[in-house]
């Protein structure tokens, strides 16, 4: 995952926006399925750096946005 959203936090805003629309685009140039399962938010934290509760935002705005 880390691999496929690259530079994700390279922008302006919070982080849990910037990983949001990294996982839409990725999901939008076909780098991830669409439906595909997305790693557990403890994981993806560790993986990304960041705390989970930047994932567990990021994962609440993918759901409200669809």
């Amino acid at each position: 995952m880390v691999d496929v959203l690259g530079g994700w936090s390279d922008g302006a805003g919070p982080l849990y926006r910037l990983l949001a629309r990294a996982i839409t685009a990725a999901i939008e140039h076909g780098d991830l399925a669409r439906g595909a399962r997305l790693p557990a938010e403890r994981a993806l934290a560790a993986a990304m750096d960041v705390s989970r509760g930047v994932v567990v935002a990021a994962y609440d705005e993918l759901v409200a946005d669809g």
